[in-house]
């Protein structure tokens, strides 16, 4: 009785701690830049659908979720350390205690050409505010 009732109030847990795919769907679909976004999708457990054009993993412009750091194309990680360790990432998506988590760096999306409206301000971070070494190569 006891496993029945454990597990009546763990599987819940579970089942809501998904990747939130109406917000990320809709974040990676504002992302503006001179020519079309192309993505490739990495990861066969999120699904990603809509309006965003997916394509090889040779013709994308942004590869979603990929391990593989030797990518010299940008990606979007996911985890907020991979985002710290992996330059050519621009942004990563996770979660975190159940809940979306969406983080573009400013300065990585600029230096692609791209960006994000000023309704979308809330997921962009400097890159000084992952890095700390960045403010002491910035004192002068």
């Amino acid at each position: 009785m006891k496993k029945l009732l454990y597990i009546l109030l763990i599987v819940p847990i579970f089942v809501s701690a998904e990747l939130n795919i109406e917000k990320v769907n809709n974040t990676l679909l504002h992302i503006k830049s001179s020519q079309p976004l192309k993505f490739f999708n990495a990861s066969k457990h999120i699904d990603l659908k809509n309006k965003l054009k997916f394509t090889t993993l040779k013709n994308a412009n942004i590869i979603l979720f990929s391990n593989n750091k030797n990518i010299k194309k940008m990606t979007i990680v996911n985890s907020y350390r991979a985002l710290q360790m992996n330059k050519n990432s621009i942004g990563a998506i996770y979660l975190k205690k159940g809940r979306t988590q969406i983080i573009f760096i400013n300065d990585r999306l600029k230096r692609n050409g791209l960006s994000l409206p000023s309704s979308f301000n809330k997921y962009l971070l400097s890159e000084c505010q992952i890095n700390p070494i960045c403010l002491l190569t910035n004192i002068k």
